[in-house]
């Protein structure tokens, strides 16, 4: 019989781990120890028990663990697992392989590689991210949490297993939230066999990562399996004086409750910490940019944050028969984040000259999701076609304080600050929250065609409150009841072919801070998107192509009122026009590919836009993201792979003022097995070392790209 989780670790050496760079270098030893720990472990002949293993469509089907697939098989950004070609939009998902190939640890990372997804660099170590126009909105495991992921610390990637992004309108799964796209952070689960994974890997300033996964039965029987794992990381930052380490533990525990039923619960803990981080420089007087060197520091020797997060989720699953389950789901999370930094306040002078502001914040967040749906086929007319409805809740709620002091005017290129008390001056708590109740279903009247209807009713609410510098009155906004409905078609043209078309309604609730001179609450914003595309399947599944084109308009959005500073007026309107392409998967047995070019044309429209302004002048127009991977199957090259893409962009601005030509950077790999259980890679990204802005420096910061940088990295599996 084989052995179960517990016993195999027991032949795993017992050690304390610390995330700090001395620590990291020493576990450049571990996997050599791991390796001979485990092969020992594995000397006898293993027989697998019969196990009664419960099937979840909604995760274990679609997992892209150990697919060695760029295409993933299922999708579930949509809730129930299903093929990315009968979905009537956009959907990209980074798996599990391709995150690995290239050496992604960072949410960040995975978006800046997704196609038609624009990632903007902050200088606190995050970023925020824009599709279509708009910011995208997040879902962990499914659980919408608006507001959960521009601008704020995310898990280590270590954590999981895909990143579905869902381009356009999400309302009927969302609720209320930006069109721009949704993005799906999948985690990893326990598996119904023995695997041990790792890595350690040593780069470019001094970055040094190991991350350890480990998960199998955890009885006899195979009814209760376990994950768990950790990740930890020390780097100094190509700019100077920047640095910073963090570390990752996570576990989770499935039990099969009997035979339909399966729970699955878990938990993930992550600190990070940032030393000197830098917001950079924003440009002269005059607009153009500072002549700085890329590595140059602009922050103070005692800017720091450091972020605790912290996350609870569990879910059950229960199969009714005749295709029918339920899944319901709760994910609670916080992140706590403090700091204290110093940054150039506004435009440089051209003598090098500018205002400098010093500040302290701490922010708490916290977000709560609970989701409940049931999903299954029925018959009508003679033909089977499928429902599913539910009900889901969200809330979210911040607590910030902060306090600033100016630092004077001083030379940016010779920045030199003392660490003084910041007093807590300003402080707020906002609380927002939404229960939808919606449902889907689709008709097939024939083989090839399936007709989508589906709708969400949704109730949202949200207050702010002053804490600081004196306790205000509760703000309530306007409570906001809204249906959203979603309409699709799905025509299958044979030879791997299908055509879509698609409609979803916008609605962004009105905030109260946001009012009209004559005192009144701005109404809603509104708006709708219809999408067209064609999708390809071919090669029994392995490779598939889409291309969509999609315009959305959007009408209230709050705009400053000119003639009243302070207050709004709703005359904003938008429309954004594009088309997007891409190719995934194996075009042949052993060479991936991952490709997708978008083109974007987004305007400002109505009474206060200025002709030709683009909705969101980050965005390029022309946007091309290309990542593959060759493995070389014939001797003597057979256990050799190389890879490389390609990250390319038109020209950019931020605020009209300031603007980027089109730049590329281009990223490479060379890899070598050692044997089924070790492997080498060698990452290089901005091969060509190409100068450019991660963030256009504007009438405030603005951030270099990374220079020239290289991992080696040494997996192991068994």
């Amino acid at each position: 019989m084989s052995r179960s989780l517990v016993e195999r670790l027991s032949y795993a050496p017992l050690c304390q781990f610390r995330f700090n760079r001395l620590i990291l270098k020493h576990v450049l030893l571990a996997p050599l120890a791991l390796g001979v720990a485990t092969v020992h472990a594995q000397s006898a002949p293993m027989i697998l028990p019969q196990t009664q293993i419960v099937a979840d469509p909604v995760q274990d089907t679609a997992s892209t663990e150990g697919s060695d697939s760029y295409k993933p098989a299922l999708v579930t950004v949509g809730k129930v697992a299903a093929q990315p070609k009968d979905i009537p939009a956009s959907v990209t998902t980074i798996t599990r392989q391709r995150m690995d190939d290239q050496h992604m640890t960072s949410v960040d990372e995975a978006l800046r590689n997704t196609p038609g997804i624009t990632a903007v660099t902050y200088g606190d170590g995050t970023s925020y991210f824009q599709s279509r126009g708009y910011p995208a909105e997040v879902q962990f495991d499914g659980l919408p949490a608006n507001n959960g992921l521009q601008y704020l610390p995310q898990f280590d990637l270590a954590l999981y297993d895909r990143v579905e992004v869902l381009r356009g309108p999400a309302g009927l799964l969302q609720g209320f939230g930006n069109p721009g796209g949704t993005v799906n952070l999948v985690r990893k689960r326990p598996q119904d066999e023995f695997a041990l994974t790792g890595s350690v890997s040593a780069g470019s300033w001094d970055r040094y990562r190991t991350a350890w996964d480990v998960t199998g039965p955890l009885n006899d029987s195979g009814t209760v399996k376990g994950r768990f794992g950790f990740a930890g990381e020390d780097e100094n930052a190509f700019v100077d004086k920047t640095g910073s380490d963090q570390g990752l533990l996570y576990g989770s525990l499935a039990f099969d409750l009997d035979p339909d039923t399966q729970l699955t619960v878990g938990a993930a803990h992550q600190k990070i910490r940032l030393d000197g981080f830098d917001y950079g420089l924003s440009t002269y007087t005059n607009g153009s940019f500072v002549n700085a060197k890329r590595s140059g520091f602009y922050g103070t020797d005692w800017s720091h944050a450091d972020t605790d997060m912290t996350e609870l989720y569990a879910d059950l699953v229960h199969q009714f028969g005749n295709g029918w389950q339920n899944r319901t789901a709760i994910n609670y999370r916080t992140s706590d984040v403090a700091s204290k930094y110093g940054y150039v306040d506004g435009p440089v002078n051209l003598d090098n000259t500018a205002d400098y502001w010093l500040q302290r914040q701490h922010d708490r967040y916290r977000w709560l999701g609970v989701d409940s749906y049931v999903s299954g086929p029925f018959e009508l007319f003679g033909r089977t076609h499928e429902l599913m409805v539910g009900i889901n809740y969200a809330s979210t709620h911040q607590r910030s304080v902060s306090g600033g002091t100016s630092g004077g005017v001083v030379d940016v290129l010779n920045i030199n600050q003392p660490n003084v008390d910041i007093p807590y001056t300003f402080g707020t708590t906002s609380d927002t929250s939404q229960v939808g109740v919606y449902g889907q279903v689709t008709f097939k009247p024939t083989d090839g065609l399936s007709l989508i209807i589906g709708g969400r009713q949704n109730h949202y609410e949200s207050s702010r409150q002053t804490r600081l510098p004196s306790v205000q009155p509760t703000v309530d906004d306007p409570t906001q009841n809204k249906f959203t409905p979603y309409a699709g078609i799905v025509q299958n043209l044979g030879y791997g072919l299908s055509a879509y078309a698609s409609y979803s309604d916008i609605f962004t609730p009105s905030q109260a801070f946001q009012s009209t001179f004559n005192g009144s609450v701005l109404k809603p914003r509104t708006g709708k998107q219809a999408e067209v595309g064609l999708k390809g399947d071919w090669l029994d599944g392995r490779l598939g192509a889409s291309v969509a084109v999609f315009q959305i308009d959007d009408k209230n959005r709050p705009i400053a009122d000119d003639a009243h500073p302070t207050y709004w007026v709703a005359q904003g309107q938008a429309r954004t026009r594009g088309v997007e392409t891409e190719l995934t998967g194996k075009l042949l047995p052993n060479w991936d590919v991952q490709a997708g070019y978008t083109y974007l044309q987004s305007e400002l429209r109505g009474q206060a836009a200025v002709a030709g302004t683009a909705q969101d002048a980050e965005e390029p127009k022309h946007l091309l993201k290309l990542w593959n991977t060759y493995r070389f199957q014939a001797e003597p090259l057979n256990n050799w792979r190389v890879g490389g893409g390609v990250r390319a962009q038109s020209r950019t601005t931020r605020n009209n003022t300031s603007y980027q030509g089109g730049y590329a950077v281009i990223d490479g790999l060379i890899g070598y097995q050692i044997n089924p259980h070790y492997d080498l890679a060698l990452n290089v990204n901005n091969l060509l070392d190409r100068t450019y802005y991660a963030r256009v420096p504007s009438s405030y910061y603005g951030l270099y790209g990374d220079p020239r940088n290289a991992t080696l990295t040494l997996n192991v599996k068994f």
